[in-house]
């Protein structure tokens, strides 16, 4: 716990915004970052050659994202292995979200998990010259958000589900898949229209949120499959549960602990009538399962809370049980 506490109070934890081109946004990106995270210098020829796939891949689905990565390795002047190499990444974390359709609107709720050596954790405001203004959470991979809600009421993120396949098949690395569901969907469905015809790379959950509804899409390259709200509820953790996907992703404790623990406080959340917002906020903050994490590896690093339908993200930076939830603009630097 000491350590963790260290941690979170040494990491570069940054509230800012940024705008125009996508060649713009890379380079203030990059300047307010100050320098890459660590990655290879110089990559071997079958990284670079898989590298090259990825990168011709994205740019053509998402040309704006290999732009913006242009810019900000402009910035900072990497050379082309540098930052290729944000492209041909795979992680497996922890990480949990829920959302509970409400009375009050669609409340939705995640806790991003991962190891102490990922230590930027920027919380940025886009607005893009090309595609929706989003808030969202950037640790480092360039162009990439792991969490976010977007102009139209849209909230994406992703959950690790899997080791990152070797070799794997050239597609678009689950960062930039956030990003551009948030800069490209104005709703959850059609987010998981898009997401379900992506080229992916690896195993991930992608959960996708609006005012009306909420998906979870599990997905391996071999095949994928969409779970959505049960009786107002909808969680994920790091295991597949979707019967089709679940050989591709089996259980494990914490994730199912995590899982267990969502489910049934998520319940009781809905089952009351007041209050809502801050129960849920507490059940991010449970250290029981434990959904906060205190542990290297499942160490959570921020938190965030949404109410859909009035169009509001509260983050809490750092773990939530020690740290509040705040509106981003309200801590906005330009």
């Amino acid at each position: 716990m000491e350590q963790n506490l260290l941690e979170e109070q040494s990491a570069d934890y940054q509230v800012y915004a940024v705008s125009g081109s996508h060649e713009e946004i890379g380079r203030q990106t990059a300047l307010q970052g100050r320098f890459p995270i660590n990655g290879p210098v110089v990559l071997t020829p079958e990284q670079r050659e898989y590298a090259h796939k990825c990168r011709d891949l994205v740019e053509e689905i998402y040309p704006e994202i290999i732009e913006e990565c242009r810019g900000y390795a402009a910035a900072l002047d990497l050379t082309e292995d540098q930052w290729l190499w944000h492209l041909t990444l795979g992680v497996q974390g922890g990480c949990s979200a829920i959302a509970l359709l409400t009375p009050e609107g669609m409340l939705v709720g995640r806790n991003y998990d991962y190891y102490y050596f990922e230590n930027r954790r920027h919380l940025i405001q886009t607005r893009p010259e090309k595609g929706y203004s989003h808030i969202g959470m950037h640790e480092g991979l360039i162009g990439g958000r792991f969490d976010g809600l977007n102009e139209h009421g849209l909230f994406v993120s992703f959950n690790g589900a899997g080791q990152h396949p070797d070799p794997a098949q050239p597609g678009m690395s689950f960062h930039l898949i956030v990003r551009y569901l948030l800069e490209t969907c104005r709703s959850a469905e059609e987010a998981l229209e898009r997401l379900l015809k992506l080229p992916v790379k690896e195993p991930k959950s992608y959960f996708l949120a609006d005012s009306g509804t909420a998906y979870v899409a599990e997905v391996h390259r071999d095949h994928r499959a969409v779970r959505t709200l049960e009786d107002g509820l909808l969680v994920v953790t790091n295991h597949f549960i979707h019967p089709e996907m679940r050989s591709y992703q089996p259980e494990w404790p914490n994730s199912s602990r995590r899982y267990r623990k969502l489910c049934e406080q998520g319940a009781e959340i809905l089952r009351t009538s007041e209050q809502r917002l801050s129960s849920l906020q507490a059940l991010l903050s449970d250290h029981d399962a434990p959904v906060c994490g205190h542990h290297d590896g499942l160490a959570t690093f921020w938190s965030c809370t949404a109410n859909l339908n009035q169009g509001q993200i509260l983050y809490s930076l750092g773990a939530p049980c020690r740290n509040p939830y705040q509106s981003p603009t309200e801590r906005m630097t330009i």
